[in-house]
This record gives C-alpha cells, sequence and structure tokens, in this order.
C-alpha cells in the first residue's frame, strides 16, 4: 500500500510541519549557498551535507584512479550502478530492483522512453502542453524524424478535478495512440495528474503510459507499484537532495522488452533486463556512489514528514496572499495529494514586473513564467523548499503585500 499519510494527519507523523526548531536543524543540515532569499526551488535542491562531504571524499579517487577493483567504488557497474543502489531506490519508490535503471538525470530516463517505444508513421503521441519543453523536443524530433503525430491535451490552466483530468485525456487517446507523455506533478501549478486513471485509460485503449516524475520523486508519496503506469523516470537532485547528474528509471517488469535502450547494450543485456538501460559507457563514479548516503538522509527525515512540511509552507504564504482582493491563485489548496508548490497573477502587475521588484527591493527570488506552448498560461510560481525558513515564508508575504499596495493607485486608475 502507498506510504501516502494526508498533510492534515499531524497524529501520523514523527515531526509536525510547524515544529520549527527542528525544521530548522534539518536546514542547518544543508547550509544553502543562496546569494538571495530563494523560494523556487524546482531547478535543484541543495545536498545535505552529508551528502556533499561524501562526494568530495570521492573526486580525487573517481579522478586519479581506475577504481573498479578498490572500495569504494568495488560493487559499482562502469555506470555507476549497483544492486544495493536500485534496491534502496526500488524500496522508497515501491518497486522492484528488476524495475530500476540508474540514469544520470531525469532526461535520460525521459529520452529513453520517449525515443525507445516503437512507433511508425501515423501513430500517435498523446502528450499535455503543461510537460516540460525538452521533453516536447524529443517528441517532435520524432514527428519529424518518424512520420508520427503529437496531440495535445487540452487541460484547464489552474485547478482541476481528477474526473475532468481524466476525460480529457479519454477525449484524446484515439485508435492510433500509442505513446501517453504526461507530469506526474505540473511544475509550474502544482497540480497532481491522476495516474492510476490515466494509466489504466491508455492500457484499455493499447497505449504506453510514460510519466515525467521529476517533480513527484521525493516531494510527495510514490509507491509505483501502485501507479499502473508502464514507465516513469525522475531525477534525484530536486526533492530527493541528492547529487546532480543521479536519477533512476523505472519500467514495469512486463514492458522492459518493448523498450530499445538509448545506447545499445555492449553488455548483451537480454531485451527484457533493467539493466540493458544502464550501459551508457563512463560516469563519474563519485556521484552514483553517495545515492546511498542521499538515500539514509530522505529516511531519517521520512517521506509524509517531507511532504507535510512543503505543504505546510506552501499554504503559510499561499493562503494569506490568495486572499488579498487582487491575487488569483492557479492553485487548489485542498486537493489530495498536495504539494508544496503553488501560483498565482495579481490584477495589474505583469508576473515579470512583480519577480522583478521582489528581488531587486527586498532580495527574494520567485519565478515569473510563461508556459512555452501558450504564453497566456502565464503566473508567478514558488516552492519553498526544506531549507527555507518560515521567517522567509513570512517575509515573502509581507514583501508581496508591500509591491500590490504601492501599486495600487496604477491598477485603479487601469481599473
Amino acid at each position: 500500500m502507498s506510504n501516502a499519510i494526508p498533510t492534515h494527519d499531524r497524529t501520523a507523523l514523527r515531526v509536525a510541519p510547524d515544529d520549527e526548531a527542528y525544521w530548522l536543524s534539518i536546514r542547518a543540515t544543508m547550509e544553502p549557498m543562496y546569494v538571495n532569499t530563494q523560494l523556487a526551488n524546482t531547478r535543484r535542491g541543495p545536498a545535505p551535507l552529508r551528502v556533499r562531504d561524501r562526494v568530495r571524499s570521492l573526486v580525487d579517487l573517481s579522478l586519479a584512479y581506475e577504481l573498479d577493483e578498490y572500495e569504494p567504488f568495488r560493487d559499482l557497474k562502469e555506470s555507476g550502478s549497483s544492486v544495493a543502489i536500485r534496491q534502496s531506490l526500488a524500496d522508497y519508490f515501491g518497486a522492484s530492483a528488476e524495475e530500476i535503471a540508474l540514469t544520470r538525470n531525469a532526461m535520460e530516463g525521459i529520452a529513453t522512453i520517449l525515443n525507445g517505444v516503437t512507433l511508425t508513421p501515423g501513430d500517435e503521441i498523446v502528450a499535455t502542453r503543461f510537460c516540460y519543453d525538452s521533453n516536447l523536443a524529443i517528441i517532435r524530433q520524432r514527428v519529424r524524424r518518424d512520420g508520427i503525430v503529437l496531440k495535445f491535451v487540452e487541460l484547464p490552466f489552474g485547478p482541476a478535478s481528477d474526473a475532468e483530468i481524466v476525460a480529457a485525456f479519454a477525449d484524446t487517446i484515439g485508435e492510433r495512440t500509442r505513446l501517453v507523455s504526461f507530469p506526474h506533478v505540473v511544475a509550474r501549478t502544482g497540480l497532481v495528474v491522476p495516474v492510476k486513471s490515466i494509466s489504466d485509460l491508455a492500457a484499455s485503449r493499447g497505449a504506453f503510459s510514460f510519466v515525467d516524475g521529476a517533480h513527484s520523486a521525493g516531494h510527495i508519496a510514490v509507491a509505483l507499484d501502485e501507479l499502473g503506469c508502464d514507465a516513469y523516470a525522475a531525477c534525484l537532485h530536486k526533492w530527493m537532495y541528492g547529487p546532480r547528474g543521479t536519477g533512476f528509471l523505472y519500467v514495469r517488469r512486463d514492458r522492459i522488452a518493448d523498450v530499445w535502450p538509448l545506447f545499445a547494450s555492449w553488455s548483451k543485456k537480454p531485451d527484457d533486463s533493467i539493466e540493458k538501460f544502464e550501459d551508457v559507457g563512463t560516469v563519474f563514479k563519485a556521484l552514483p556512489a553517495s545515492i546511498l548516503e542521499t538515500m539514509a538522509f530522505n529516511l531519517e527525515v521520512g517521506q509524509a514528514e517531507k511532504t507535510a512540511r512543503l505543504r505546510y509552507l506552501r499554504d503559510r504564504w499561499a493562503r494569506r496572499l490568495g486572499g488579498h482582493d487582487r491575487v488569483r491563485l492557479l492553485t487548489d489548496l485542498d486537493a489530495e495529494p498536495g504539494t508544496g508548490f503553488a501560483a498565482f497573477n495579481i490584477e495589474g502587475l505583469t508576473p515579470q514586473e512583480f519577480a522583478a521588484a521582489l528581488l531587486a527591493d527586498f532580495g527574494i527570488s520567485v519565478r515569473a513564467f510563461a508556459m512555452e506552448e501558450d504564453p497566456t498560461m502565464a503566473g508567478i510560481h514558488l516552492s519553498p523548499g526544506l531549507a527555507n525558513s518560515v521567517e522567509e515564508v513570512d517575509r515573502f508575504v509581507e514583501a508581496a503585500t508591500a509591491i500590490i499596495a504601492r501599486t495600487h493607485n496604477r491598477f485603479r486608475r487601469a481599473g
């Protein structure tokens, strides 16, 4: 069963999300090196000192010797993978080690699936406008190269119910659809997509379901054996706070043989072996050798506790700022499961104007965004991380309120 714990059920948590003394102690173990207060953490999170120290301790060894015969790399393959690493990831994310391949980032896993599922001219890939632009670039290359068709699911920009989302996919997946690609968590607004329902729908229509898990892995509870998707790719440097250059690819056991590896398997792994995806050549082993330290950090903090803390920080700013008559939230704060992401717009201020004023006058960094596929889908994004404090979040609300207040006369004249 999934280990997801509703954020309101504090009795099930070892540490409360508002136990600031505890979370400040976690922040102290991370020592973020931000120039400004960073409240948009979707690109990466600061690795804990224990992980950074582990990487540092292995750098000289990684650069100076052929280490396959020596500790601490004796158990690592040329790709940096090992049985212990794969088993640790499998245990944390609810899968079998025979379904987990180590990758160097989420994009490697994404490219493996989007390039590796067999498609013929006229076949369709169904995707969303909320997929990363890099994911869509891979699909568009296949459109040009292989004569396939890209179809978009028209999803609401902002809050949406599971029923609305599933209905939109049902309307788009057709007889020629062979691959359905979508994010687990929409990076800008924090919308959690109902993976199980969409995967079941895709399977019922003969399509391969692929989930971009870059923003769900380590952010919300993920039980891959319950999601029902055929494949899922994620990185470890965002919400798992691992070293950059590490990630994993999950492919359901009975679908492994259906996916070509990105690199031909020089070790001649059979078609149904997850390890065929790990034949990528030489890697910098100090990074994967630090994954077990990363996993230990996450296990000690606890996924339920992490999720509750991230959501608490989001609610602390979003419920207060969302009550302002000029602020329109793009995120349903009561949705379950919820994330630590939220987005909003301010009447009378462009996202770029607000973000620039916030950084220049208050030293706080957020993200002004416009979706590449549709620039009218724009807003201001916040995603506080474990290295952020309540004081930083409260200071953001005060700064945002001040910026809105000083533009009131301009807004009133425009109205």
